[in-house]
């Protein structure tokens, strides 16, 4: 597989990532709210705009039964009429006359009632056998048809919820709403004839169109006969086989809608039930302009989206390149760090978080180099230190030969203090040359003891060194050769000697704390200022008097102890001129492996 040019796991690639995701996930979310609620509101808007019209729709329908019922009931309690169907005429003329003026008279409470165009016919049948017609004059109903179907009967107090063929003479196949009411005299209370009223079937579809705005609005009655629609085509038609219609046949609820597909047009279906009547309305809704209209948004937000991608992923990469400037600036920086180059000068062109990094990369640097060099440097003391050992290891073992025989002629001659002197050198001498650099604080005190035994010789016996052990287990414990050695010396010549007198007193205090041993060194000479004590400590800066046994001097004791112990560990000196000086050593506790 090809290598990309850069990682994937860079904090560049990170870092573009989640500016992207910081810009482009809340578009993202607004867009999915914005088509949701777009959703919801077409939903909304279509659900209300539906059950407003399916309302006034039914309002309309309710109307126009309630002025039908109004008009067969003014028919039938009409005295008028009655005394039509109850009088004898002598003549036949006579008759026809009250019938055209009742006829003008109905004629004209439909015309008021604004039900004159949905008339079909009106009937009047007399209990004699005659009968007579009132409306449209294009029609005439079949009398005899009618009364062998037993219509009168058939209808009577039903409301117009019902669409039957007519039994026209002249228009056949035409549906209409038939309904009628007994005619009763009102002085005898005796049955004078039948009103049938015969209404158009397109009486309720009037309504339908008037508020369809061009959707597909129908209603059908109980038994799923379709008695209205915005297609006249479909008046009559029995529809319960329909699923729609059998859908919302087998539900109780008055008011509700689904979605369905017509002809894969997906449409939303709403239904209504009519309030005191057996009549549902329905409206199928095609979603088409709605989803044109959801098209065109949609169109919308992803050219916003689009725009705002290519603003956001311009500030991105500007930004990107804003922040890891500085990163690269630090980055190629400390790479020149690792080959070595200490230059500590790494600066950058602003003043935030970055500056303060870059302060604390060149501080760490520095740090860095100071201790590099500080390592070199004790390297090559600790090579000076480990050549001058291996260089006194050989002439020691020469003096130590000679001063063996020096010792010999001594005893033979009687001379004990030259000899108890020879003996002592050559003991410091024999253990100079011996490999081990630690042994035990036993073994380092018999050592300062062969020293003080030399030394005391020259101050005639009043050379005293007391030892002040705290705990006794301690002198078990390790200690660099000839560490204790140096000190005293320094103490006997440069702190009791210069005070005039023939002797002194060292005291040298041994006590162990949790993990360390302090041993104190105290002389009551002539003290020493603090300028002296760093002269002591700092020999470069004057190389007299830095010296003791075998060319190991203070200093070479501090470095000694710092080196093989640590930089916690070493010589600290407090004095008080005239008076004393105290050297504190202060070394780890470790058990003796020569014992």
């Amino acid at each position: 597989m090809k290598h990309l040019p850069f990682s994937l796991h860079s904090f560049k690639i990170k870092l573009l990532v989640s500016l992207l995701a910081v810009g482009l996930l809340p578009l993202a979310t607004i867009s999915v709210f914005y088509q949701y609620i777009l959703d919801v509101r077409i939903t909304k808007d279509i659900e209300s705009a539906s059950i407003d019209r399916l309302r006034y729709t039914s309002f309309n329908i309710q109307r126009q039964k309630e002025i039908a019922d109004q008009l067969l009931g003014w028919i039938t309690y009409n005295r008028q009429l009655q005394n039509i169907l109850t009088s004898d005429y002598s003549k036949i003329y006579e008759k026809q006359l009250d019938i055209i003026q009742f006829s003008s008279y109905a004629m004209e409470y439909a015309v008021n009632a604004n039900i004159e165009s949905n008339i079909f016919k009106i009937l009047i049948l007399e209990d004699n056998g005659s009968s007579f017609q009132i409306g449209n004059g294009m029609s005439l109903l079949d009398e005899k048809a009618i009364r062998d179907a037993k219509w009168a009967e058939t209808y009577e107090h039903s409301s117009p919820e019902r669409l039957t063929l007519s039994k026209d003479v002249y228009i056949k196949d035409t549906y209409i709403f038939p309904v009628s009411s007994r005619i009763y005299n009102d002085l005898t209370g005796t049955p004078v004839g039948w009103c049938l009223i015969a209404f158009r079937n397109d009486m309720y579809s009037q309504s339908l169109v008037n508020g369809s705005n061009n959707q597909n609005i129908y209603l059908i009655n109980q038994e799923g006969q379709c008695i209205g629609h915005t297609d006249p085509a479909w008046l009559g038609t029995d529809m319960a086989s329909n699923p729609i219609i059998q859908k919302i046949l087998n539900t109780s609820e008055s008011l509700g809608h689904f979605m369905n597909f017509r002809s894969e047009t997906p449409t939303i279906v709403h239904y209504y039930r009519v309030p005191d009547s057996h009549l549902i309305e329905i409206q199928e809704t095609p979603l088409n302009s709605f989803l044109k209209e959801k098209e065109e948004s949609f169109r919308l937000s992803a050219a916003l989206i689009l725009f705002s991608v290519i603003l956001v992923f311009c500030i991105t990469i500007y930004l990107r390149n804003v922040l890891t400037r500085p990163i690269n600036t630090i980055n190629n920086y400390i790479k020149n760090v690792s080959k070595g180059d200490f230059k500590g000068s790494l600066t950058l062109s602003c003043d935030d978080e970055f500056q303060s990094i870059a302060e604390s990369i060149n501080n760490m640097e520095r740090e860095i180099h100071e201790l590099m060099e500080k390592q070199k440097e004790e390297a090559e003391i600790k090579k000076e230190l480990e050549f001058r050992v291996l260089q006194n290891q050989i002439n020691p073992h020469f003096l130590y030969n000679t001063l063996n025989t020096i010792k010999w002629m001594a005893s033979l001659q009687h001379a004990d203090t030259i000899r108890d002197m020879t003996a002592a050198l050559g003991r410091l001498l024999q253990n100079i040359s011996k490999g081990s650099d630690k042994i035990s604080i036993y073994e380092e005190m018999s050592l300062l003891d062969d020293y003080v035994l030399i030394q005391d010789i020259k101050y005639n016996g009043q050379l005293k060194v007391n030892y002040h052990i705290g705990d006794p287990t301690i002198t078990q414990a390790s200690i660099l050769k000839f560490l204790l050695q140096p000190i005293v010396e320094n103490a006997i010549f440069h702190g009791i000697e210069p005070k005039g007198e023939d002797g002194g007193t060292i005291d040298i205090y041994l006590n162990r704390t949790d993990k360390d041993i302090h041993i104190h060194i105290v002389d009551h000479g002539i003290g020493m200022t603090p300028d002296q004590i760093y002269i002591l400590l700092h020999p470069h800066e004057n190389p007299r008097n830095k010296r003791g046994l075998n060319g190991i001097g203070v200093h070479n004791i501090n470095q000694r102890i710092k080196i093989t112990y640590g930089k916690n560990y070493g010589i600290t000196i407090t004095s008080e001129p005239g008076l004393y000086t105290d050297v504190l050593i202060c070394i780890p506790y470790e058990r003796s492996s020569s014992l």
